[in-house]
């Protein structure tokens, strides 16, 4: 009786697509769609409203390189919510979100030497740690 419970569980899952790993569709390897490049960053001197101008003030530097279609930069919002949630993370500092026109587009912007200066000289000594997410249309 328990083997065939057993048996049943597993033709369950397997018909359910349990028994499988579920992944995410793979990324594309063209560059179609839009991307968006959305960096969340907490600094070393954690709430600071002068550190946080400084890289933002810092940051907008990078809004004016090629093949940036948008750039949104502020601090975290604080929204006061009924209830706390763990999947709410307002532990940040200033998040920015930038969107290109495709994969080729923000590779570029990461490669040029602007940006690579403006991050080394300016922003990477406020930062204590940062979580880059990049996703497509």
């Amino acid at each position: 009786m328990k083997t065939t419970h057993s048996i049943s569980g597993l033709l369950l899952l397997a018909a359910l697509g349990l028994g499988q790993p579920v992944y995410a569709e793979q990324p594309s390897q063209a560059s179609g769609g839009k991307v968006h490049h959305l960096v969340v960053i907490w600094l070393k001197q954690h709430g600071d409203p002068e550190t946080r101008r400084k890289y933002i003030e810092g940051s907008k530097r990078l809004s004016k390189l090629p093949g940036v279609l948008s750039y949104d930069i502020g601090p975290v919002a604080g929204l006061k919510r009924d209830k706390p949630s763990p999947a709410v993370d307002d532990s940040f500092d200033i998040a920015v979100s930038a969107t290109f026109e495709n994969k080729q587009a923000l590779e570029n912007y990461s490669k040029q030497p602007e940006h690579h200066k403006v991050i080394q000289d300016v922003l990477k000594p406020l930062v204590d740690h940062y979580k880059v997410y990049d996703f497509a249309d």
